[in-house]
């Protein structure tokens, strides 16, 4: 973890030093619809910030915000197996975007991976694939659909304390892999 910070430092820092005509910047809202044994939904909002290395690549690094619904597996009874509490989970990332042409509706593809700051929670990755539209001189609107996978905290059914004495029972936590299909709109400055 520390490591991947300090690498995410050395990135702004290299950035900020370079980007005097190739900065760009992004600011994306989005959702992600939950798919495979964890369907829950998040609520995303995010920004990344690098360089333009060329017309056709950009490299940057960014810092996101996902508002997370309370959840529970439906288990033995009134006993949750997997359960997780409503919670902002907030990423860091590097940023890789690539767009093929330059006209007014281009296509793009868009890889972000990172690690969760909060929450004890672990990996972080999305790869989209969108359409941008372009408004004013570098500025642009972004419509995206991607993957988004996530290593997430939960507390976990472990087992009952005394069984056939008492329902007592603990719980552990763990990190769970955890999938979603994301959409995104966004505007690139």
């Amino acid at each position: 973890m520390k490591k991947f910070l300090l690498v995410i430092a050395i990135l702004f820092a290299t950035l900020s030093a370079s980007a005097q005509s190739g900065y760009r910047g992004f600011a994306d809202l989005g959702y992600t619809f939950g798919v495979g044994d964890y369907e829950f939904g998040r609520f995303e909002i995010s920004t990344t910030h690098g360089y333009q290395v060329c017309p056709y690549f950009y490299v940057g690094a960014g810092v996101g915000f996902h508002f997370m619904s309370k959840y529970e597996t439906k288990g033995m009874g009134q006993y949750a197996l997997d359960s997780r509490d409503s919670k902002v989970g907030i990423p860091l990332f590097v940023d890789l975007h690539s767009t093929f042409i330059k006209t007014k509706f281009a296509p793009y593809v868009d890889v972000k991976l990172g690690h969760f700051l909060t929450n004890g929670d672990g990996f972080y990755a999305n790869a989209s694939a969108g359409v941008r539209m372009k408004t004013i001189g570098h500025q642009a609107v972004t419509l995206s659909i991607g993957y988004t996978f996530e290593k997430l905290k939960f507390e976990t059914f472990d087992r009952f304390t005394h069984p056939g004495v008492n329902m007592d029972y603990t719980r552990s936590s763990r990190l769970l892999d955890t999938e979603g299909i994301s959409i995104k709109l966004g505007y690139e400055f």
